[in-house]
């Protein structure tokens, strides 16, 4: 079964697996705000329509200015990108043919950027027996052989994230090593009371975070993100980047959606408390739940299905769930499902308890 190496994908997914994919279903593989776009970008739909047709700025000076300020860095120490895919292949190529690590299960793109640029990779298990938490001890046991190691937090497709005084010791130590560690932060804007490690750039210059707008804005067709770290990986990513990378709509959104905290807030409360209150009743079904503090979560397979045939249950039963067939690790035996409106988070519980033969 060749399955989508993404989720957002419902009719590439759908097909494989044999499905009509005509019907009406819910995309739980995709983990953007389930609460939409913030109003200002429909509001200012007709000032996007004229940006469209000029040149944008090349060096997006607007857009980094806000972001360094944002998170109190200089705009040397930032670097916008054509989504976070880009910035995952641009560092890849300023670490080519070098030993990277990458801990794993976690999201795809790390491992493909790297091979991309000829590093060998060394993967580092995360303990499911103790719900993919990290294990510090073989972290630092390969750290010094390694050149970078790549970081998702919280991670992707587990939603887990780490001890902040683990963290701590893994970035000085890094530095001690001149290891560079690679942080996707994603997802961080969903948790609730999070640490990002933008304080720590300016005094760990092996230390890189990775930044995506697509996920708390819903703006995935806009592909926005961003870079921090020290002024001299930032130069040389530069260096690399294609002129014209960010489209001006682009560069626009991104300096509206800086300004939306009030929307940020209340989403981050409306996950917090929809993603525990579904959570809690899956387990109550039986199910395995990933311990995750962001907007999606691991869901185990019950064992009378296999993942194919659980796959295609859900889908019958209008759920498009993201497979983790091609997450190391994992291999199948979960589905992640994203935290999506109260009705459709709902309509989720319904289906799964069909699934395991209660009645709804």
């Amino acid at each position: 079964m060749a399955l989508p190496t993404h989720g957002a994908n419902p009719a590439i997914f759908l097909e494989a697996i044999g499905q009509n994919a005509e019907r009406s279903f819910i995309d739980f593989s995709v983990n953007t705000n389930p609460l939409g776009a913030p109003n200002i970008i429909n509001e200012n739909w007709d000032e996007l329509r004229e940006i469209a047709f000029s040149y944008p700025d090349p060096d997006v000076k607007k857009l980094t200015g806000l972001i360094a300020t944002y998170h109190k860095l200089t705009s040397n120490e930032v670097l916008v990108t054509n989504g976070a895919a880009e910035a995952f292949f641009l560092l890849a190529s300023i670490f080519s043919n070098e030993k990277v690590g990458i801990l794993q299960p976690t999201f795809i793109e790390y491992e493909q950027a790297s091979l991309a640029h000829g590093c060998d990779i060394i993967h580092i298990s995360l303990e499911e027996t103790d719900n993919w938490n990290w294990n510090m001890s073989e972290i630092k046991q390969k750290l010094p052989i390694l050149k970078v190691i790549w970081i998702c937090h919280p991670n992707n497709p587990t939603g887990r994230m780490y001890d902040i005084n683990e963290w701590e010791e893994l970035i000085d130590l890094a530095h001690r090593e001149k290891t560079y560690l690679v942080v996707d932060e994603a997802f961080i804007d969903f948790v609730k009371g999070a640490f990002s490690f933008d304080r720590w750039i300016q005094k760990y210059p092996y230390l890189i975070i990775v930044r995506s707008m697509t996920k708390m804005f819903n703006i995935a067709g806009v592909r926005l993100g961003y870079v921090l770290a020290h002024q001299g990986i930032i130069t040389k990513l530069m260096q690399k980047q294609p002129p014209w990378s960010v489209n001006g709509m682009a560069q626009q959104i991104g300096r509206w959606c800086l300004s939306e905290a009030e929307f940020v807030n209340k989403t981050v409360e409306y996950i917090d408390t929809e993603r525990k209150r579904v959570t809690n009743e899956l387990q109550k079904l039986g199910f395995t739940i990933s311990q995750s503090a962001t907007n999606y979560y691991l869901c185990s397979i019950p064992e009378s299905y296999t993942s194919a045939g659980w796959l295609s249950f859900l889908a019958q039963e209008g759920i498009v769930a993201r497979h983790t067939e091609n997450f190391l690790g994992l291999n199948g035996r979960y589905v992640r499902l994203a935290v999506k409106t109260q009705a459709e988070n709902d309509q989720l519980i319904s289906v799964l308890k069909k699934g395991v033969g209660l009645s709804c």
